[in-house]
This record gives structure tokens, C-alpha cells and sequence, in this order.
């Protein structure tokens, strides 16, 4: 039986890498098809790709509270909502403020 167990596995595991491949071979994982929108400097821009919010993150010019728009969305949130965007601002850090 405990053979048989590590068999399952092994082939669940196999059927979850072929599905990811599938699925970046499929451009779904892609981070250059341009869907999202911001407000950025009071202005609608966009569309914009996941990699290049990301970069807008960096430079500062979309942080928490900025409102972001996609297809899908009832109406526009902030960015520190929304589940795809909001990891990525934690990854730039805090203006310093020399006292």
C-alpha cells in the first residue's frame, strides 16, 4: 500500500507540473498582456501589463492607495484590494525621512 500512496502522489505532482507548463505555454501566466487600468497624477492611464505595475510600484508612482481597474471589477479599488497587485507593494520600501 505504501508503495501504491507514493505512486498517487508522484502522478498528482506530474499532473500539477504539466498543467502549470500548459498553462505558461498558453500565455495565462503571462505578465505583458495589457489589462489594468490606474489613476496615476489624477489621470486614467493604461492599459498597463501585471510588469509594468510592478515597475510603477517601484518607482513609487502606484502605491496602496492608488485605484486600479480590470475587466471583471464591479468598480475601481485600491491597489492595497486587489489580490493580483497587492503582494507587489509590499516589496517596495517606505519613503526615508532623514529626521
Amino acid at each position: 500500500m505504501g508503495l501504491s500512496m507514493t505512486t498517487l502522489f508522484a502522478r498528482a505532482m506530474n499532473n500539477t507540473f504539466d498543467n502549470t507548463q500548459r498553462m505558461m505555454n498558453n500565455n495565462q501566466l503571462n505578465t505583458s498582456a495589457k489589462y489594468i487600468y490606474a489613476m496615476v497624477g489624477g489621470k486614467q492611464c493604461g492599459p498597463y501589463s501585471l510588469g509594468e505595475v510592478m515597475e510603477l510600484i517601484k518607482t513609487q508612482q502606484i502605491g496602496p492607495k492608488t485605484y486600479i481597474w480590470k475587466a471583471g471589477m464591479p468598480d475601481w479599488m485600491q491597489a492595497e484590494n486587489i489580490t493580483d497587485i497587492s503582494p507587489h507593494l509590499s516589496m517596495v520600501p517606505p519613503t526615508f525621512n532623514e529626521q
